[in-house]
């Protein structure tokens, strides 16, 4: 019986062991940590976001279907400035410069998933079209040959916000869980942004008191 204990936790001591369960821990904090995401509160509208890797990059699309006015929705998307207070993740967001409908806007933060976690490091050349689209592309920061696009889209009275991105990070991301880190990143960020439209659109349906 000694020789029996003594095997079984040399056993669980071996490289292949740790490995294995370390593996488990990953594997199923991958699997829930999106499970317990996709609960938001009642009152909160759904998102869907998918990511896939092509190539170097990983391309990201996301949804929403809200009860809001695209005004409302536009006020939202290019309040740049305010975005730290509604958007997960990011601690500044600046206008550095305005010609027309472009804007350059330079946004920093900390994301991450689990144990891996990366800079947000964004210099954005940023191109309004008012009350449908936002795009956007990369001119600095730590995301190369990254581009994006919101659309604001009526459906009968109802308002679908989506999100398509193709972002190219200048670090490299892990082979297991990369492009799942980056999902939930920008699922955080979109819904952050998705909440706000709904909130400010909840406060003018209010009655004046």
């Amino acid at each position: 019986m000694t020789s029996t204990r003594f095997v079984r936790q040399r056993d669980r001591s071996h490289p292949i062991a740790r490995f294995a369960a370390a593996t488990g821990i990953v594997l199923y904090c991958l699997l829930a940590a999106p499970a317990l995401a996709d609960k938001p509160a009642a009152a909160n509208p759904k998102v869907v976001v998918d990511a896939r890797r092509d190539g170097e990059a990983v391309v990201v699309e996301a949804h929403s279907i809200l009860n809001a006015q695209r005004q409302t929705a536009w006020e939202v998307l290019t309040d740049y400035e305010h975005y730290p207070q509604f958007v997960p993740d990011l601690t500044s967001s600046q206008v550095l410069a305005r010609s027309g409908n472009t804007v350059i806007v330079e946004q920093k933060g900390v994301a991450g998933f689990f144990l891996f976690h990366f800079p947000l490091e964004m210099r954005l050349s940023v191109t309004e079209y008012p009350f449908e689209q936002v795009t956007s592309s990369a001119i600095g920061g730590n995301f190369k040959d990254t581009t994006g696009a919101y659309q604001l889209i009526v459906e009968g009275e109802q308002l679908r916000v989506t999100y398509t991105g193709r972002l190219i990070p200048t670090f490299r991301l892990p082979p297991f869980f990369g492009v799942t880190a980056i999902r939930i990143a920008v699922e955080k960020q979109f819904t952050g942004l998705v909440r706000e439209i709904q909130r400010r659109e909840t406060l003018l349906a209010k009655p004046a008191q």
